[in-house]
């Protein structure tokens, strides 16, 4: 008997487990994984070796079985394509999803073009880290890491491989660097640029509203607001519009403006301004607008609460942050007239 088997099949289960037919037949049997498993003898020690022999052979034919089993040999930016359409599509933003696939495009299928899933392994795979790191990429790495370690874990779903490779990959941590507002000289710089700029009005609504670049092509104007679909949010969340009070700043810039005119501001790709902006102000990210516009409403005397609620922040559980979120239009109108800093901005250093 298998020795797997043998705290099983014990004296006890034996005799559980044995009838005796009406014409004098011992039989013993059980199925193990749906498979029947019997032996039978008139005679009862005939009938257990007989059942241990139909036990053994089973197993035996399981092993086998298991030997000729082999993963099917799919290439694996065959199956990560798939996995992308399938599995990551459906359940993130589609502006989430064309930033995982661009990871994907310029990182992923240029160093895995030609391989196949089965054969891949952790030291195979630790260079293009080497490479992300040597050129200075390690928040990409850290997006190619999670890509590769949710693609092989499907992939042991679907019995392509039994084991995950991305196990035996080493990753540095990122240290994301934390975003700071402009200086009041930066921003008078950067104003100045965008004179000549096509994104003038683009990078105005984004420095004086503090809305994220995934959230300016819902931006639209209504009365005394700027109104803006909230981007940090989950797709099986229920969408949110929050408004923004036009400020003295914003007031300037806007007036005049018509709707084509505002249409086209907010319909550039994010990719598209990202990169725009780093030529305009090289020692900054285009996130750091928000980060300006929520220093500058602070530092005009705003409550931190209601810019909070400017921003889609997530409130926390206190009082006041509840409350503020129910704040008439007038009263956040009133506090938007606040955020006028153009004698500041034109005349400090």
């Amino acid at each position: 008997m298998p020795q797997k088997y043998r705290l099983i099949f014990t004296e006890q289960w034996f005799k559980d487990h044995t009838r005796l037919k009406p014409n004098g037949v011992y039989e013993i049997r059980c199925s193990i994984d749906k498979i029947p498993i019997s032996g039978s003898s008139k005679d009862l020690d005939t009938a257990i070796k007989k059942f241990i022999k139909a036990l053994s052979n089973s197993d035996e034919n399981a092993k086998r079985n298991r030997k000729e089993e082999k993963p099917k040999h799919v290439l694996f930016l065959a199956f990560a394509e798939k996995w992308f359409e399938i599995v990551k599509k459906p359940t993130v933003k589609p502006i989430t999803y064309q930033s995982f696939l661009s990871v994907h495009k310029a990182h992923i299928a240029p160093y895995f073009r030609g391989k196949y899933i089965d054969e891949l392994t952790a030291m195979q795979i630790q260079p293009l880290f080497s490479k992300l790191y040597k050129i200075g990429h390690t928040k990409a790495a850290i997006n190619v890491h999670l890509l590769l370690n949710q693609i092989f874990k499907a992939a042991i779903a679907e019995r392509l491989i039994s084991f995950n490779p991305m196990d035996g990959v080493t990753i540095l941590k990122h240290h994301a660097k934390n975003g700071k507002a402009l200086t009041y000289a930066e921003e008078r710089e950067f104003l100045l640029k965008l004179e000549k700029s096509k994104f003038k009005l683009t990078y105005i609504l984004m420095l004086f509203c503090g809305m994220r670049r995934a959230e300016l092509s819902s931006a639209r104007i209504e009365n005394y607001f700027i109104f803006v679909k909230n981007g940090k949010q989950r797709l099986t969340e229920i969408q949110t519009e929050r408004k923004i009070p036009i400020t003295p700043m914003l007031a300037r810039y806007i007036e005049g403006v018509s709707k084509k005119e505002f249409r086209e501001a907010v319909g550039y790709s994010c990719d598209m301004l990202s990169r725009a902006f780093k030529s305009l102000c090289p020692s900054h990210h285009l996130h750091e607008l928000r980060h300006t516009f929520v220093t500058r409403c602070q530092e005009c005397g705003v409550p931190r609460e209601v810019v909070s609620v400017w921003c889609g922040h997530a409130a926390d559980d206190t009082m006041t942050s509840n409350v503020y979120t129910h704040f008439s239009d007038e009263f956040m109108q009133a506090e938007g007239k606040k955020v006028d800093y153009s004698e500041r901005l034109y005349n400090s250093k």
